[in-house]
């Protein structure tokens, strides 16, 4: 999902997390500028996590929600 949506995975998980309702706050961790930098761009995916992807994400994620 990352690759095709354009975006690294740890921008898609923080995007997803920002998207997702049940989240109220996103805390992110950085150790280097970089990583704030691509944190960052996260923000440019969240409109891209319409409601048909975000259920293409919770169906790859299902099998592995225990």
């Amino acid at each position: 999902m990352a690759k095709e949506l354009g975006c690294t995975l740890a921008q898609l998980a923080i995007a997803w997390c920002a998207r997702n309702p049940n989240v109220s706050t996103v805390i992110t961790g950085a150790s280097r500028v970089s990583q704030v930098e691509e944190n960052l761009r996260a923000a440019e995916f969240i409109p891209k996590l319409t409601p048909a992807v975000m259920g293409r994400i919770d169906a790859i994620v299902a099998p592995h929600a225990d």
